[in-house]
């Protein structure tokens, strides 16, 4: 079966892969770097291609996220997309991993959107933006709801 996975770009993907460790405790998986082939058919200086990221990934949370460095003219940054942790809220180490996370998370001098608390829907949710401007969503909720 297909996986649908999240597959990010920076400007420098090393430098962001080492944030997303640190502040969300985040386990790299792999880092590639352009070689002086690829940055000559790609247009790329290579003053320092030992920073470059051809491809990378990470895991948050059993999750898997892949970037690279946005190469070339016509690669606009959007922020557009949001990031969505979903907790199980009856499952009591889930939620001991929401907690820590957004804790530290938070800590690390984001932008808070929308604390952690509960919402009319009878979940958790809280809204961050990173240092990167990617939106997080911190979400928890009931799973047995879900169950047929």
């Amino acid at each position: 079966m297909a996986k649908l996975h999240s597959y990010l770009s920076f400007e420098n993907a090393k430098e962001s892969m080492e944030y997303y460790k640190d502040v969300f405790g985040a386990t790299l998986l792999e880092r590639m770097k352009m070689d002086a082939n690829m940055a000559k058919e790609w247009g790329v200086t290579t003053d320092n291609l030992e920073d470059t990221t051809i491809h990378g990934g990470f895991v948050v949370l059993g999750n898997t996220i892949f970037c690279s460095d946005r190469f070339g003219e016509g690669q606009p940054f959007s922020s557009s997309v949001t990031l969505m942790l979903d907790f199980n809220s009856e499952d009591a180490e889930e939620v001991a991993a929401l907690e820590t996370l957004y804790k530290n998370v938070t800590e690390s001098g984001v932008e808070i959107i929308d604390p952690l608390k509960e919402q009319f829907w009878g979940g958790r949710m809280g809204i961050i933006k990173d240092k990167y401007g990617l939106t997080w969503m911190f979400h928890a909720q009931p799973y047995s709801r879900f169950a047929k």
